[in-house]
């Protein structure tokens, strides 16, 4: 599982995906959230991690730690769609490697 000295070698605007706490990269599809939480530390950002059992998108921007339960879908628009049901800003083209907007 990913550890502490990862989450804190994160600059501002890095981010990763995991999966079982493992970092993971995809050729295709986007990646979605459903929830998410806001942190301060590295230490609260790893726990955080670990309750979602590894399964989620980190990054660290302005001083603050997201971590997002997230996970895989094949279509833009069914991540455009859920996106916008759970409220996300953006979705992750892993082809493109942007974002696109909800």
């Amino acid at each position: 599982m990913i550890n502490i000295r990862t989450i804190r070698k994160l600059q501002n605007n890095d981010g990763l995906t995991l999966k079982a706490g493992c970092i993971i990269t995809y050729k295709t599809g986007w990646q979605v959230a459903d929830y998410g939480y806001e942190l301060r530390t590295a230490e609260e950002a790893i726990a955080c991690v670990r309750k979602l059992k590894g399964n989620c998108g980190i990054w660290y921007s302005e001083g603050i730690y997201y971590v997002d339960h997230s996970y895989r879908v094949s279509t833009k628009t069914e991540a455009l769609a859920l996106g916008k049901a759970f409220n996300q800003i953006s979705i992750w083209g892993w082809k493109s490697q942007k974002l696109a907007y909800c």
